[in-house]
């Protein structure tokens, strides 16, 4: 008798160039600053091989020279306890997408039955 593996298929994950480009044009949902925009993937159901959803992103700011960007604060920890990143995640998920809907940048269209 052979033994037959059992595939589980790959979920798929949510991607949107135009979304993360329209991101990284917002100021820092944190501390405000202009320029140095990232979208910021949720950590959240993220780990070993499995990429993050471009439907939980939130703006940014990256590194600059002497100066940890919000980015990093929120990806490399230390910052923050476990929940609080949770939290700070949601919140700037949140803020990322008012902004977007606010400035034009995402529109959201009446489904049709």
């Amino acid at each position: 008798m052979t033994a037959r593996l059992i595939g589980i298929p790959k979920l798929l994950t949510f991607r949107y160039e135009d979304l993360r480009r329209a991101v990284t044009t917002l100021p820092c949902m944190n501390c405000g600053i202009e320029r140095y925009t990232q979208a910021a993937h949720g950590n959240k159901d993220k780990g070993s091989g499995l990429k993050a959803s471009d439907a939980a992103i939130a703006a940014l700011c990256c590194d600059r020279p002497g100066i940890r960007g919000c980015h990093s604060m929120l990806d490399q920890g230390g910052a923050m306890l476990k929940e609080e990143r949770r939290a700070f995640e949601m919140e700037m998920i949140a803020k990322t997408y008012i902004a977007l809907i606010e400035r034009g940048l995402l529109r959201v269209e009446k489904c049709r039955s």
